[in-house]
């Protein structure tokens, strides 16, 4: 085993085998492999292969303070069989990616002749997912963070027809999988129009504690999506509130609020919102009217709301999979709301490292 710049020459009779079956490391000629130190620790545990001495993990440690978060990411991805060819080796071998850690392959398929069908990154359960300003108003909301760019990301990982997935790994060097992808929740409803707001912001309204209202007579009353029936009359929330008293929807008061923006935009994709206060999220949303059927979606208020980091996005995901339903995290992106999904893959994808005892 020789030191080579950005890992180790290995030129033992396993090299073109390594390879060849595993995809592991890259080939330079003369039968030798080049292995990151990720993939050096990985063969060293899984494939038989020598350590190079007692201290190189320490002194290769201090340069990479993540080589051993990277290596048990590496362990879950490839235990199971998977091809993982990390970022420097898709560009060596010529495979177009989207600035990913690495490319994943099953286990019947090779790099040599196949394209990978997921694009992987990498987060510790403690890094930050977004920044929040202190400003309720759209106009001077900023909601970019780690989440704008993962959307990015996701979408540009889509196109090219692979899976974005997410490895969180924990303190104790425990990983978990979750995939993302941009979804575009659409319901049945009409929108409500610029009238029906002038209706609602006619009748006489009772202010409830909390900066909601109660409407008692709801003759003709103009939507399904807003509000909530209660006492043969109509509650509404504080953030319905907001919008009926901004005037025409709050289409056109330059300050309104992030999260009355969120809320008309749901009612615009014809969703039937309701409280996601039991799921822990701001709404709950329906394609059509209530008792037709479950509500798809969960979306989180990012004004008032996490997940501050990834465990507590893991967390708010793997409760929103135990219901059969879809966290949403709203990105307010190019001018418009987009949601991004994170999602739990199927059972057989679902990678993490081996129990240790």
């Amino acid at each position: 085993m020789e030191a080579h710049e950005g890992g180790w020459i290995f030129d033992g009779s396993a090299a073109s085998r390594l390879w060849e079956k595993s995809a592991i490391g890259l080939m330079v000629g003369d039968g030798r492999l080049v292995l990151n130190d990720a993939e050096l620790i990985f063969c060293i545990n899984h494939r038989g292969i020598d350590s190079p001495g007692d201290r190189w993990i320490a002194g290769r440690a201090d340069a990479n303070p993540s080589l051993l978060h990277e290596s048990a990411v590496l362990e879950a991805l490839r235990v199971p069989g998977n091809k993982v060819v990390m970022q420097k080796n898709l560009d060596a071998l010529g495979i177009p990616h989207s600035n990913s850690w690495a490319a994943r392959w099953p286990s019947n398929k090779h790099p040599k002749n196949d394209e990978p069908v997921a694009e992987i990154i990498w987060y510790f359960s403690k890094d930050s997912l977004a920044i929040r300003n202190n400003s309720e108003f759209l106009s001077e909301w900023d909601g970019s963070g780690e989440l704008e760019s993962l959307l990015q990301w996701s979408v540009s990982v889509s196109e090219k027809g692979r899976i974005a997935e997410i490895l969180v790994i924990d303190d104790e060097q425990s990983v978990v999988t979750y995939r993302v992808e941009e979804t575009d929740p659409i319901g049945k409803l009409a929108p409500p129009s610029r009238s029906d707001f002038e209706r609602i912001s006619a009748m006489h309204r009772n202010p409830m504690s909390g900066g909601g209202s109660f409407v008692s007579s709801i003759n003709g009353w103009p939507s399904e999506a807003i509000g909530i029936p209660l006492h043969n009359g109509r509650k509404l929330d504080s953030i319905e509130e907001n919008i009926v008293r901004s005037g025409n929807g709050g289409e056109a008061e330059s300050r309104i609020s992030v999260s009355s923006s969120i809320l008309l935009d749901l009612w615009n994709r014809g969703l039937n919102t309701r409280s996601g206060f039991k799921y822990g999220t701001t709404w709950r949303c329906y394609e059509g009217d209530v008792g037709e059927g479950h509500a798809p979606w969960l979306i989180v208020d990012p004004f008032s709301e996490g997940p501050e980091n990834w465990a507590e996005a893991c967390l708010s995901s793997r409760l929103a999979s135990g219901v059969n339903k879809h966290w949403l995290y709203p990105i307010h992106f190019n001018g418009r709301w987009r949601y991004l999904e994170i999602s739990r893959p199927p059972s057989d994808s679902r990678w993490s490292n081996p129990h240790r005892h």
